[in-house]
């Protein structure tokens, strides 16, 4: 009978010991798997503009080539405008006259040779020639596209001498601000990621490694694929990193 019980509390403990080691090696499997999570991210630009034209005008010049960077405020093209500068001068010449009408009006109504419905009229034309002359005016600083921001040229659409139509492509730009990437994760590590989250990402294109900070979570759930985008910025600025990039995320 003691026999049998030594038979049971032996048997009873290596049960134990089993259980034990069971818990202990999916403890490691979770840590371990804690440690590998990846997932996939797309390097994307915070400034992009598709630059394109106000004006109907022929292009003069086109500062900068494909892939070629340049600062904010740099002319990006310049339109040829001698028919927007004379029509500027012809706009100017009229309000010019229409101003004299208004004055002339004014003395003729003091000798009572007219009515105030003349004088009113004349200056309803003074506006109305202020109004054309401002027209003419931002026309003319439409002629030159500034460049917004500090950049690149992506694509350029157009060739000099070129005569294009308002609201015509002409180049993609995009900026040197501090790039994001675009990550896609299983919805349930909702469980666990928070913002301010370290990350580091393997660039597939050049084989060097980046650390970025999750900045932003999505505000819903892909109900068919059951993730979720994430936002990260990247922690620095780094030189060989550019928009259309991807890598693999390590969390």
């Amino acid at each position: 009978m003691i026999h049998n019980k030594k038979k049971y509390s032996l048997g009873f403990c290596h049960i134990v010991q089993q259980v034990c080691l069971l818990f202990l090696m999916l403890a490691w499997t979770s840590v371990q798997a804690e440690e590998n999570l990846e997932s996939r991210a797309l390097v994307i630009a915070t400034e992009k503009v598709a630059i394109s034209s106000e004006i109907a005008a022929r292009i003069q010049t086109i500062s900068f080539l494909k892939s070629e960077s340049f600062q904010k405020g740099d002319k990006l093209i310049v339109f040829n405008c001698d028919l927007y500068e004379a029509q500027r001068d012809v706009m100017a010449a009229n309000f010019e006259s229409a101003q004299l009408t208004v004055k002339n009006n004014k003395q003729l109504l003091t000798m009572k040779s007219i009515g105030n419905l003349e004088v009113e009229l004349s200056k309803v034309a003074v506006e109305k020639a202020r109004a054309e002359l401002s027209i003419t005016e931002l026309n003319l600083e439409r002629c030159t596209i500034h460049a917004p921001f500090d950049g690149r040229i992506i694509d350029i659409y157009v060739d000099e001498h070129a005569s294009i139509q308002q609201q015509q492509p002409l180049m993609d730009i995009v900026g040197n601000a501090i790039l994001e990437a675009m990550i896609v994760v299983p919805s349930h590590w909702l469980q666990w990621l928070e913002l301010d989250h370290q990350v580091k990402i393997i660039i597939d294109e050049t084989g060097g490694q980046v650390e970025a900070t999750i900045k932003a979570i999505g505000a819903t759930v892909d109900a068919a694929s059951q993730t979720i985008e994430l936002r990260a910025v990247f922690n620095q600025r780094y030189d060989d990193l550019l928009p259309g990039m991807s890598g693999t995320v390590l969390f």
